[in-house]
């Protein structure tokens, strides 16, 4: 039985790979964009098997249309990936109001209302699957991606939570954290701040170790999570990539050792 897909996010990047690696599959996607005219090709490739939709994920009503469509054009969804966002460049005191509100709508409240405008679906047919965008940089980070980190790291706190919430009704949640890949990430889809001259050394510095990053493959690590949706068991956690791997797990293993530096004098508050 073909499975019924909705992604968010879908003119470029991870959102795009996912519908042109479904189609030749036979399952139905609802594929989604703030603009329907960059996804048309979409739908040209598979007219049966694609539906688009227009959503920007900072729109409610645009979200319940799309979702709505999605139930009357294929009478169910069984699995939406959260990929819609961008990544906010800068140092912290850098950003304005404006940008660090924007940064959260988009990557945090947006995806929560597609979690919340999805659910009632999920539950009906006591069965979904959540697949939730986050990052390396919901783990750890480094300078110039604060915000975008907050953002990730929300996405990781509600999703752990939401995971143990929704479990009993047959419904699963996977965390999604990507390393570095040769995306719009970096280019178009990226927003940046003002740069303030006294960060001028530690911009040259980030930008000569992301030159010196292993980029990975989109099309190797979009079919690495389409076979663990697939998969019977799929994890929690997932990182995508080389880089993310290691990173996390370099990152976990430092935390760890930090709480047992301190664990003496932190039980001192028992």
């Amino acid at each position: 039985m073909s499975k019924v897909w909705f992604i968010t996010g879908t003119s470029t990047g991870f959102g795009r790979k996912f519908v042109e690696q479904l189609i030749p599959t036979g399952d139905k996607i609802v594929a989604t964009a703030r603009n329907v005219n960059a996804i048309a090709d979409l739908k040209e490739k598979s007219p049966d098997n694609v539906h688009i939709t227009a959503l920007d994920v900072t729109n409610k009503e645009q979200i319940q249309a799309a979702v709505q469509e999605a139930v009357d054009t294929f009478g169910r969804i069984d699995i939406v990936v959260n990929n819609a966002g961008y990544g906010l460049f800068g140092m912290l005191e850098e950003y304005t109001d404006e940008q660090i509100r924007n940064q959260f709508d988009v990557n945090v409240f947006g995806m929560l209302d597609v979690i919340r405008e999805t659910l009632p679906v999920f539950k009906k047919q006591k069965s979904g699957h959540y697949v939730n965008i986050s990052s390396i940089f919901g783990v750890w980070t480094v300078p110039a991606y604060s915000l975008y980190a907050a953002s990730k790291f929300a996405v990781e706190g509600f999703s752990k939570a939401m995971a143990d919430e929704l479990a009993p009704f047959g419904i699963k949640t996977t965390i999604v954290e990507p390393g570095v890949f040769l995306t719009k990430f970096m280019g178009g889809s990226q927003k940046l701040s003002e740069p303030l001259p006294e960060y001028a050394p530690v911009y040259d510095a980030f930008n000569k170790s992301y030159d010196a990053v292993k980029k990975g493959d989109q099309n190797k690590a979009v079919e690495a999570m389409i076979a663990m949706i697939n998969s019977e068991n799929p994890p929690l956690h997932f990182p995508v990539g080389s880089m993310a791997t290691y990173s996390i797990r370099d990152a976990l293993s430092k935390r760890i050792d930090e709480v047992k530096e301190w664990e003496n004098i932190s039980l001192i508050a028992d």
